[in-house]
């Protein structure tokens, strides 16, 4: 079903500082009573913002209260982060600052990692059965050996993702540059992500082969393109079937960045997982609630 498009306001609803870093809640103004809404929670990818989710968020229900994390591993950060701590805690550090627990998760790509970290290792928390939506993670069963040539094709595939997902921002905000601008604006970022960010990037993700994912007890919902690179979808195939409860979404024309690409898609596959989950997602649902 087609849903109306309405441009999102937000406002900073609180920022603090931990080790230096800081972590910030945005909330889309527009939801109804706090107390009834059901609360979405999104957690962007690495080297994207809080406000990335802007296109999705458009097209998600008005009932629905929204909160945009901005986390250590945004764009423009130094990546001194894991100093500090891995993603998980740094996530499970960012939710302590929400005023209200979430309803359901939505991370992307490197965030959903973090999703699935925070699941799978910390048990006691009180998000441990919170359910989530994962779009284009970036989870691999497992890489091989660490080699000269596995590590050039790596960062590759690295400077590929930073680079495309730096493009897609850039026309999402309204501007078209030439492709000789863009590897310029590139090679900016990349000079300032390299090489920090991007070991620290893959010492994450070297660590989700062993995450005990049967620990989950939260209903997943994982949305992916059949031929993202960056999340293969042999590999989400070995996590649906490590999970108990996976409903696993995969389709030939979503891209890494479908949450910015096809917003309506992705926001429909999420509107749907609600029902499942028993959150009211419309006006009728909420007054029966």
């Amino acid at each position: 079903m087609k849903r109306a498009v309405t441009a999102a306001r937000w406002r900073e609803e609180r920022t603090v500082r931990i080790d230096g870093t800081e972590l910030a809640v945005w909330g889309r103004e527009e939801y109804p009573d706090a107390g009834t809404a059901p609360h979405v929670v999104l957690v962007h990818g690495f080297e994207e913002r809080w406000d990335s989710w802007e296109p999705l968020v458009e097209q998600l229900p008005q009932t629905a209260r929204v909160s945009a994390l901005s986390l250590p591993w945004r764009a423009g950060s130094p990546h001194t982060w894991p100093r500090h701590g891995d993603a998980a805690t740094w996530l499970l550090r960012a939710l302590e600052v929400l005023d209200r627990p979430p309803d359901l998760f939505v991370g992307h790509s490197f965030g959903a990692c973090a999703l699935l970290q925070l699941l799978a290792r910390h048990p006691g928390h009180p998000y441990h059965s919170v359910p989530a939506t994962l779009v284009a993670p970036v989870w691999r069963v497992s890489d091989p050996s660490l080699t000269p040539e596995f590590f050039a094709e790596a960062r590759t595939r690295f400077r590929y993702t930073i680079t495309e997902g730096l493009n897609i921002q850039l026309r999402t905000r309204g501007r078209i540059v030439s492709p000789a601008l863009l590897r310029i604006m590139a090679a900016k970022v990349l000079k300032r992500v390299e090489p920090e960010g991007f070991l620290q990037f893959y010492l994450e993700l070297a660590r989700l082969p062993e995450l005990p994912l049967d620990r989950i007890l939260a209903p997943l919902l994982v949305v992916s393109g059949l031929d993202d690179a960056a999340a293969p979808g042999g590999d989400l195939e070995v996590l649906r079937s490590r999970v108990r409860n996976v409903t696993l979404c995969q389709t030939p024309h979503l891209g890494h960045f479908c949450q910015t690409q096809q917003p309506g898609y992705v926001a429909e596959q999420i509107t749907d997982f609600l029902p499942m989950l028993r959150l009211p997602h419309s006006a009728e649902e909420m007054r029966t609630t």
